[in-house]
């Protein structure tokens, strides 16, 4: 449920900046896929970070 709040917020925020450079370059047709895509890549990347800080099991029991 985490992954799908990161991918939510993603997509707003990227759609948002998005918006502002489009109106900031002048207007003109708005790219709706690029954004969907660079907030996939954030949660993948969100996703693999996650997994690689989260400790081991085996390391938590050995340490106490």
């Amino acid at each position: 449920m985490k992954y799908l709040a990161v991918l939510f917020w993603s997509i707003v925020l990227l759609q948002m900046i998005n918006f502002v450079l489009n109106s900031l370059n002048g207007g003109g047709a708005l790219n709706f896929v690029t954004p969907i895509i660079g907030a996939v890549v954030i949660t993948i990347i969100v996703v693999l970070f996650d997994f690689v800080i989260k400790p081991n099991n085996n390391d938590t029991k050995e340490q106490h």
